[in-house]
């Protein structure tokens, strides 16, 4: 989407709300103004109908004083009963009523009543010769007469028009109010206006406002409504509330009027809005971004240099100088993604990208590639025992020595790069025309490692195991060599290390055999397919002191498979904490036969994979077995290999002292050939020293035999036993006797035996022994 269309999308609904908020505030603020113009219109009229109601209401209070005044009551009252004094008092009531400037000629009307009730006279000013006295007025004459009233007022709105009344009650002599006893001694007389103008204008109001008309005790306040009161008598008022409707049409006028207005100015705004910006901003973005994208897709080197002094332009300027220093720093930074920022080798991805053009070139010309893949040997004990910074210092050495070897190689015609993959990993690509060229690269690289490896600040005990595939002979993709030279470097570590292989069919045979053992542990039945041996041991007295249990496999598919065979390759996948529980919980099981035929006092022995030792479950395991079969303490040992455990963290030191404490004892398994100083052996929490037997034939010969004793001698001095393992012949027996060795065990011995035969053999055994 275009900024246009973005800017369009937000400006509109923004300024569309915008309006619509003020038009609304507007409109709620003009709504009160109108309903308050509205209330000021309507009380102004309201004023006008009571002005008009106190103009007719005063004419009866103007006629009943002229009327007294004049005294035309005693002329009537002392005259003698004839239609004369009639006559005469209906002039003078007519004449009166001129005087009081009724103009509009209202229906006036006069009636006079004795103190008993009689009607006397009748008077009316209207067009009806027939006219008689209303029943409002008679009502009021009768009520006042009844309650000996003096005087009364009253307005009658129930009628059409409203009548006003107003009536006196005199003494009949005095013509004074009446305060007698008997009635018989007043006369009771009353003035009558129709309130004419005063019901027009009330019905003309009724009709405008559309009103309804209440008639009430006490005023009605309103509060945001229309509607007012009026007083016409000290107990009535008059109560106007107009229909909802008066207000539709002026404030349907207002809405529309201020829609109106709203619309235009949002259009107008925003059409000034999108023009302004249109210029100023989106215009000079846009050929921003159109120059952009030129460089982007190589059509330009740069942008051009913008003379125009806003921020738009500023920015352009900055874009510019970026593009420029982009430029000179892209080589560097191609330069950087394609080596090791560690060794300055190229890196994985330079290697791929060059082995891949080396591989379709030699396509192309029929020439020999091969890829000599490098491991480094022990480089996890250089970390763990030296820090990474020695690890780095090894890698980094060994990038420079690597370089320089294959220098004179590309001096002389190139075809050649050595670079690092990952961590230890290394790789060579070399171009050549006869395969003793790679073998005198690889032969010097091996060099490199004779007796370690030398830094300017560390000696490395490590060595390098390099495998070697070549184009075509051993793959014809990248992939394939890789696949292959890896597998050629497994095989020459378990050749013995610090050496190479060439990868052949049998390497890839024995790849092949590793994976289908890898197979067949994850699905294999223990009790099926193992089975364990037991090896004896005995003391100086060669009285039997103990078994070494060992694990043996003989699977369905595969046949016999060795211990040293699939012990590491089960450690490698995970398979070993299944193989440990097995060998544990068949060997505790086995140890009451074991006891019932050599005693209560032997003991077993089981190795325990190294790599479970980083785990506290191991102990938690153990200590479950040994409650389950009551196993006594310091019935069962626990052999470690030690070449292993000198490169273990804090945390297998804390499962051995754990293993200590409910019961077990600890051997070192195999002491003697690992990178550890014999000294070293005072950190361990162990109780037992095995000699490999490569070291016990070592220090039985002759040549070496004065440091047996001193050997054996400093493990006793830690309160730690020897056991000697290996033992070939008496000789040697006779050899670590003397040194003052505790336990021996070899073939001279004995062969580890299945359970079922250890009984016949003890028998032999202890017939050939004397006592």
């Amino acid at each position: 989407m275009s900024l246009n269309k973005r800017l369009i999308l937000l400006l509109l609904p923004v300024i569309l709300l915008g309006y619509g908020v003020s038009t609304y505030l507007v409109y709620q603020y003009q709504k009160s103004n109108v309903i308050e113009l509205e209330q000021a219109k309507l009380e102004q009229r309201m004023y006008q109908l009571q002005g008009i109601f106190k103009e007719e209401a005063s004419t009866v209070d103007s006629l009943m004083a002229l009327f007294l005044e004049g005294g035309y009551l005693s002329n009537f009252l002392q005259s003698t009963s004839s239609s004369y004094r009639d006559i005469a008092l209906s002039q003078s009531l007519t004449l009166l009523t001129t005087q009081a400037q009724l103009n509009r000629n209202p229906r006036v009307s006069f009636a006079l009543f004795s103190g008993d009730g009689e009607e006397l006279f009748y008077f009316e000013r209207s067009s009806d010769p027939f006219a008689t006295i209303s029943d409002e007025q008679n009502q009021m004459s009768m009520q006042m007469i009844k309650n000996r009233v003096s005087t009364d007022w009253r307005l009658f709105n129930d009628t059409s028009p409203s009548t006003v009344i107003r009536g006196r009650l005199l003494d009949k002599l005095a013509l004074v109010p009446f305060k007698g006893r008997d009635v018989k001694d007043s006369i009771q007389l009353s003035f009558a206006v129709r309130m004419d103008m005063f019901s027009d204008y009330l019905e003309s109001l009724k009709q405008s406002y559309q009103a309804t008309i209440e008639w009430e005790s006490r005023p009605t306040l309103f509060v945001n409504e229309l509607g007012y009161s009026i007083r016409l008598s000290p107990s009535q008022f008059l109560t106007l509330k107009p229909n909802d409707s008066v207000l539709a049409k002026p404030l349907s006028q207002l809405s529309l009027q201020l829609t109106a207005i709203a619309l235009f100015l949002a259009v107008f705004t925003f059409g000034l809005l999108v023009t302004l910006i249109s210029r100023f901003i989106t215009a000079p973005i846009g050929e921003l971004d159109k120059e952009l994208t030129q460089v982007m897709n190589y059509q330009k080197d740069n942008i051009s240099l913008s003379a125009n002094k806003s921020e738009i332009g500023q920015l352009s300027k900055k874009f510019h100088n970026l593009f420029e220093q982009l430029q000179s720093n892209l080589k560097k930074t191609h330069e950087m993604a394609i080596t090791d920022t560690l060794t300055a080798l190229p890196n994985r991805f330079r290697f791929y990208e060059y082995s891949r053009h080396v591989l379709a070139k030699a396509n192309q010309e029929n020439a020999l590639v091969s890829l000599v893949y490098i491991d480094l040997d022990n480089f996890k004990f250089v970390n763990d025992k030296l820090g990474h910074e020695a690890g780095d210092d090894l890698l980094c050495f060994l990038a420079q020595d690597l370089q320089r070897l294959i220098e004179p190689i590309l001096k002389q015609r190139g075809g050649c790069m050595a670079s690092r993959l990952s961590g230890d990993e290394f790789a060579i690509v070399l171009t050549h025309a006869t395969v003793k060229e790679v073998d005198d690269l690889a032969k010097s690289v091996v060099a490199l490692f004779e007796g370690g490896y030398e830094s300017d600040q560390y000696y490395f005990p490590v060595s390098a195991s390099m495998g070697i595939a070549s184009f075509p002979k051993d793959g014809k993709t990248l992939k394939e060599l890789i696949a292959n030279a890896d597998m050629a470097m497994y095989n020459a570590k378990r050749s013995g290390k610090n050496c190479y292989s060439y990868y052949s069919v049998n390497i890839a045979a024995g790849a092949r055999r590793t994976k289908m053992i890898e197979d067949a542990l994850k699905m294999i039945d223990c009790d099926e397919e193992f089975f364990l041996v037991y090896m004896p041991y005995t003391d100086a007295d060669d009285h039997i002191k103990g078994f070494e249990v060992l694990i043996r496999w003989n699977s369905p598919e595969l046949g016999v498979i060795h211990p040293d065979e699939f012990i590491p390759i089960a450690e490698q996948t995970g398979s070993y904490a299944k193989i440990d529980r097995w060998v544990f919980e068949t060997a505790f099981k086995s140890l009451p036969k074991v006891r019932r035929i050599f005693g209560e006092e032997c003991i077993l022995s089981i190795n325990i994979s190294a790599a479970e030792l980083s785990h506290h479950s191991v102990l938690q395991h153990l200590d479950e077995l040994k409650s389950q079969y009551q196993i006594d303490d310091k019935s069962i040992e626990l052999e470690l290999t030690e070449t292993f455990s000198y490169v273990q963290t804090g945390s297998v030191f804390d499962v051995l002292n754990g293993l200590q404490n409910s019961g077990f004892s600890i051997a070192i398994d195999d002491f003697g050939v690992g990178y550890t100083p014999l000294l070293h052996m005072i950190d361990y929490p162990v109780n037992k020293v095995k000699l490999d037997k490569v070291l016990t034939e070592r220090i039985t010969d002759s040549q070496y035999a004065k440091l047996l004793p001193p050997l054996i001698q400093l493990c006793h001095l830690q309160d730690i036993v020897v056991t000697a393992e290996g033992i070939e012949d008496t000789f040697q027996l006779q050899c670590l006797k003397e040194a003052g060795c505790d336990f021996f065990q070899g073939f001279w011995l004995s062969k580890p035996m299945p359970l079922e035969e250890l009984e016949d053999w003890y028998h032999v055994y202890r017939n050939k022994t004397p006592d």
